[in-house]
């Protein structure tokens, strides 16, 4: 590993740590449950093996998903039953592969994940790991000490396991670049297009037929649900313009904004690295870098020099640049010396574990406050934005209350001064473009309600509806009279794809003993078209049919013909006239892009074929 990445690692911390602050995270949001846990509820829900899953374990579980779902689609309702039984087969997922490592004898010592907690700064005491501010932490959020060191070892166990499948799962350079070639194959094609119409105008039908149709087909023609609402808005974009704000308020924050003001001097700093390897030891590499010191000093340009003998990857195309640090982003041994240096001086060579650097100290940067006439109008609106958005919080309380006391929507109105807005009938596929929202459509059509009280719906974090069902209308079978026309459009369409399907599967098997593309062509008066280049994503033709056409093997042998019948029910027969493969050489971006898709790819699939297999060979009893 370079001495820059030794230096990236230590600022972005490593794997184990990431699922650390993770575990510790779920932990956090797990809080609400602790009362839960200590009232002894330990009903058994499953059994994995010999092991037992509690309500701890399904509560538990339950909140980490509440938590990771709610950040991975915050304005989606999360629905509790599709919830807990998630919630329950993570849990025996993790219970089988628990049980299957402990079977290989494959644990964590106490020491192995102290050292992985150690890296949290809460449990740290003078710089090393506290086991008193541990267990403090533990109980603090409901859990015994024990228990909760228990999670941490299982959770760390498992991804550790997952880690190493992944690292020993990869695809081959071979596989990337066929995988890429394949992506962006080309093809040239002849074909005919047969419209619909032709096949539509041939359809010959009686009335009986269709009512045959519509019977068979009955659940095509419901009339959904439809309501009636009343409603009123709360935005808080509509309380700012009567808001105003004093100049001596103004000065307030501006007087905090001097305060808190970091006049911290940052440095903009570049460097120039050499490696420490086999083949160069650390004198040899403290002489090269010496030299290039020299040279340097003799008149070369430190940003051409960069280019020509750094070997740090990520930096040499950037000039050797490592950003701007406020004295902690670099390690020591360059922060140290950079706090004498002056602009445009360089220091060297410093010696790392496994690296020797040249650095040069670009620019000095002092921020320097806005004055407050630059900063008053951003002032003077953020305090608009902070009072509107209190006021807005106030009234949606009083609106909330007034709503759950069986206030009327009216009284609402009147006490907030807002207008009322009635609807006409509406369903759920067709909302209002103001209720456009999904929590609103499955309140007045999904929710279990007790009387038409109003109800306050948040549809964003400052703004929401006041809303009161007026009237709701049940679905309803449609009769044969009223959807004829439509009945009749479905019968016609149906019936000319089937002909033209048909059609098309009669002609391919003609082409393929021998017939032509050229005499199809004429017999039934329609232009041969010809594409090519046609690409995977082309947009030339439907989707069906490019995948269609993609999906031809190809031969040098004989003719290769097709065909594809569209959504809409036109149909095309092809001929697949050349097949051109993607470049052979690609970029080491693409190679490496592709690359870890892949991979991932397969160690998403290796790994879940392995946990079923585990899981399979394992009893596991759900109990309720």
């Amino acid at each position: 590993m370079s001495g820059i990445q030794n230096i990236r690692d230590g600022l972005t911390g490593n794997v184990t740590k990431v699922i650390v602050i993770a575990i510790i995270i779920t932990f956090i949001g797990s809080v609400g449950w602790a009362g839960f846990f200590s009232q002894g509820n330990v009903n058994v829900v499953a059994k994995v093996g010999s092991q037992e899953i509690t309500n701890t374990d399904l509560s538990f579980e339950l909140s980490t998903q509440q938590f990771t779902l709610s950040q991975r689609f915050p304005d989606q309702d999360i629905d509790e039953e599709v919830l807990l039984n998630l919630s329950k087969d993570i849990l025996i997922n993790k219970f089988s592969v628990l049980h299957y490592l402990d079977s290989k004898d494959i644990t964590l010592i106490d020491d192995f994940v102290y050292k992985q907690l150690s890296k949290e700064e809460q449990f740290l005491e003078n710089g090393k790991f506290s086991k008193n501010r541990f267990d403090a932490f533990a109980r603090s959020n409901g859990f015994i000490p024990s228990d909760y060191l228990q999670r941490v070892r299982e959770d760390l166990l498992i991804n550790i396991w997952r880690q190493s499948l992944a690292n020993s799962s990869f695809v081959t350079n071979e596989e990337v670049k066929q995988s890429l070639q394949l992506a962006e194959q080309e093809r040239d094609i002849t074909f005919l297009k047969f419209p619909i119409k032709e096949f539509k105008d041939a359809v010959i039908y009686e009335n009986d037929d269709l009512k045959e149709f519509y019977e068979n087909n009955k659940g095509s023609y419901i009339e959904p649900e439809k309501a009636k609402v009343s409603y009123l808005t709360l935005d808080v974009e509509d309380l700012k313009d009567g808001i105003s704000v004093s100049q001596g308020d103004i000065q307030l924050e501006y007087d905090e904004y001097l305060n808190l003001f970091d006049s911290t001097i940052r440095k903009s700093v570049s460097h120039i690295m050499l490696n420490i390897t086999d083949n160069r030891n650390i004198e040899t590499a403290l002489e090269e870098l010496n030299s290039i010191k020299k040279r340097i000093s003799n008149g070369e340009e430190f940003i051409n020099l960069v280019s020509e003998m750094s070997e740090d990857e990520g930096t040499k195309n950037l000039g050797g640049s490592l950003g701007v640090t406020d004295g902690t982003l670099l390690p020591p041994e360059f922060e140290i010396p950079l706090n004498s240096m002056s602009e445009g001086e360089i220091f060297g060579p410093i010696e790392l574990s496994s690296s020797v650097h040249l650095i040069r100290l670009d620019e000095l940067i002092q921020p320097e406050p806005e004055s407050l006439d630059n900063r008053s109008k951003k002032i003077e609106q953020d305090l608009i934005n902070l009072k509107a958005e209190e006021l807005y919080v106030d009234i949606l309380d009083q609106v909330s209350e007034m709503a759950f006391s069986a206030g009327s929507l009216d009284d609402i109105a009147s006490e907030i001064s807002k207008t009322i807005i009635n609807t006409g009938y509406f369903s759920k596929d067709n909302l209002p473009e103001t209720l456009s929202f999904p929590s609103i459509g499955d309140y007045i059509f999904e929710d279990i309600r007790e009387g038409d009280f109003p109800e306050v719906i948040e549809t964003s974090p400052l703004t929401a509806v006041v809303i009161q069902i007026k009237e709701l209308v049940e679905e309803s079978q449609l009769d044969f009279d009223s959807v004829k026309s439509q009945v009749e459009d479905s019968y016609i369409l149906l019936k000319a794809s089937q002909n033209s399907q048909a059609f098309l599967d009669n002609t391919l098997i003609n082409l393929r003993e021998g017939k032509t593309l050229e005499s199809l062509s004429e017999e039934n008066n329609i232009d041969i078209e010809t594409y090519k280049n046609l690409k995977r994503d082309s947009s030339l033709l439907p989707v069906q049919a490019v995948n269609d056409i993609f999906s031809l093997p190809r031969s040098k042998v004989k003719e290769v013909f097709g065909t594809s019948l569209t959504q809409n029910g036109d149909g095309l027969i092809f001929r697949l006239d050349k097949v051109k493969d993607g470049v052979e050489t690609f970029n080491e971006d693409s190679l490496k892009e592709v690359g870890n898709f892949l991979n991932q790819q397969k160690t998403v699939s290796e790994i879940g074929e392995l946990q079923l297999k585990i899981r399979e060979s394992i009893s596991v009893v759900r109990l309720n």
